[in-house]
């Protein structure tokens, strides 16, 4: 099998199976073609690569592009562009170009399988996520003893186990600040995830649409207390990405490719990112989401530590999150007279 081919194999794990399989059986077709030929050198290889991933990218929208005027709808949807991208689903409708697909891919990639599935991975990524995680480590091994006592830790436990291995991968990253690491804001990483997975729920009516206009309301919230433009969300987002996968060699390799030809797809003056104005204003949330969460059973307040770690914005939510729960025990408490 041609190292492209193999490389492309990978991105079944990475982004489900919407896309990965369409973009697999390209390159197959154009690997066969070539078999007859030499080996290509190393850019020849990276250039047939880049024009897959250029289909594979290739922006759907079911808009006019001559009448198109971006508004308050437009700007929401738009928070899961990259993935929209990677999906073939029209990057400016809350809807997804294929159910069955899109099912599928919540299943496999994310063990969605109910609207609760669905809930409680939105939530997890509104609150906690990989960001919590991340910033854990983070703060731990900056600090040269923790990071050497994790080493060994790790090296006992074995990189036989794939978790092990992830995070080994990630303490040597952190402890050389590679890529700036050590200065990267997460949030985007978990952010643009949950759009996506609202996107989802609201093409699989998993999600009510007002619900799932309020979900993406309270990401863009979010994203508009830390970020200053696309550009910046996106930078964020890919090296947590990246972060998140831990991988090197040639997946790393692949991976890079992958998200360089999704920017400058996303962020180029006809893409989503670049149509779409980062200051449109749109309506506030009304947390009616987290009315949702809480009846789901999904809501628990951050702990003493969770809170000392969380930003001003994480604790608002937690406080939101609280309140609202404590007056819905006291409403449904309440004995009629």
């Amino acid at each position: 099998m041609r190292p492209q081919v193999l490389l492309v194999v990978i991105t079944l794990a990475i982004f489900g199976t919407i896309g990965a399989a369409r973009l697999l059986r390209s390159v197959r077709q154009n690997s066969q073609q070539h078999q007859a030929s030499a080996a290509s050198s190393p850019a020849e290889s990276d250039e047939s690569v880049w024009s897959e991933l250029t289909e594979h990218h290739r922006p759907v929208r079911s808009s006019n592009p001559s009448g198109f005027i971006p508004g308050p709808y437009e700007r929401l949807v738009a928070i899961s562009a990259p993935y929209a991208l990677c999906h073939q689903d029209p990057w400016d409708r809350l809807t997804c170009s294929d159910i069955d697909e899109t099912r599928d891919m919540l299943a496999h990639t994310w063990d969605i399988h109910s609207r609760t599935d669905l809930l409680a991975q939105i939530f997890w990524l509104i609150t906690p996520g990989n960001r919590g995680e991340f910033g854990a480590e983070r703060a731990r091994w900056v600090d040269a003893s923790l990071a050497k006592a994790d080493y060994q830790e790790l090296r006992e436990t074995g990189t036989a186990t794939q978790d092990a291995t992830e995070m080994l991968w990630r303490r040597e990253r952190m402890r050389n600040n590679d890529r700036g690491i050590q200065n990267v804001d997460f949030l985007a990483w978990d952010m643009v995830r949950a759009a996506m997975l609202t996107r989802c729920g609201a093409a699989l009516n998993w999600l009510q649409e007002a619900e799932a206009w309020d979900t993406l309301a309270l990401l863009d919230q979010a994203l508009r207390t830390r970020y200053q433009n696309w550009s910046h969300v996106w930078e964020s987002f890919r090296l947590g990405r990246w972060y998140w996968y831990s991988e090197t060699g040639e997946d790393e390799h692949f991976n890079d490719l992958h998200d360089l030809n999704r920017s400058q797809i996303l962020l180029s003056p006809e893409g989503p990112w670049g149509l779409i104005p980062w200051d449109i204003p749109v309506p506030e949330p009304s947390l009616m989401i987290l009315d949702v969460f809480i009846d789901a059973g999904l809501t628990v307040p951050l702990s003493a530590y969770e809170r000392e770690h969380a930003t001003q914005w994480e604790r608002w939510i937690d406080d939101q999150a609280t309140l609202r729960a404590q007056r819905r025990s006291q409403l449904f408490s309440t004995d009629p007279e």
